[in-house]
């Protein structure tokens, strides 16, 4: 599958990250530090009716580190010349990549997550069959079934690795508004490390994009308490 990083440096960095990522691939470190986990058989989990998050994030399990990613150049250039600038890392940096299926799940945390935990199912139920396929809306379903809020995050994270719902969301084409005004089309968690064979380019953009008008906003989704006033 190919992906998208777009990730900040300081200027006077920019040559030595960029060799460093063309000879040995992608590995840990820059601002975020982020874990892939996978939470194990996901239909026995999901028929589990006492299902929890510590069933898909027990706490003496530690994770794999992982980097962030999106399927598309657009949402890469958001996150790096918008979201994950500060005033020392003020270069953006964006790397082609290529990963294996199994070493990614979507990132939930700027728009997934949140609609399994605040969605109003009549608004959520359209816009994540179009944005993540069809295949995610029993765990969705289910997830508004409930008021268990642990539970609902919990079901997240099994439709999150879905390998169905991973496909759909990466061929997802609607632009997305999510959480703190972040803008992209898909996001996903990529198991590292990511080999050198692996990148197909890493650069830094010249020219900072014009964002898209989001498609589908997050909060247009929620239930009404939890949308924005105003």
């Amino acid at each position: 599958m190919r992906f998208f990083r777009g990730l900040t440096v300081p200027a006077a960095n920019v040559d030595q990250v960029l060799s460093t990522i063309r000879n040995r691939g992608l590995s840990q470190g820059n601002q975020w530090s982020i874990e892939y986990r996978h939470p194990g058989p996901l239909d026995a989990l999901f028929a589990k009716p006492d299902l929890s998050t510590q069933d898909t994030r027990p706490h003496n399990q530690a994770g794999d580190p992982a980097v962030c990613a999106c399927s598309e150049e657009m949402g890469a250039a958001y996150y790096a010349w918008q979201h994950n600038r500060t005033s020392e890392n003020d270069t953006p940096i964006i790397v082609e990549f290529e990963a294996d299926q199994d070493a990614v799940a979507i990132d939930g945390r700027d728009f997934l997550a949140t609609v399994f935990q605040f969605g109003e199912p009549a608004l959520a139920r359209p816009a994540l069959a179009r944005t993540c396929g069809n295949a995610v809306l029993p765990y969705a379903e289910r997830a508004w079934a409930t008021d268990n809020q642990n539970r609902r995050i919990a079901l997240c994270d099994l439709a999150r690795h879905h390998p169905d719902v991973v496909k759909a969301h990466h061929a997802n084409t609607v632009v997305l508004g999510g959480r703190h005004h972040t803008v992209f089309r898909s996001a996903f968690i990529v198991k590292l490390p990511t080999a050198p064979q692996s990148i197909i380019r890493a650069w830094s953009p010249i020219g900072r994009p014009v964002l898209p008008v989001p498609g589908i906003t997050l909060s247009s989704l929620l239930i009404e308490s939890y949308r924005p006033k105003g």
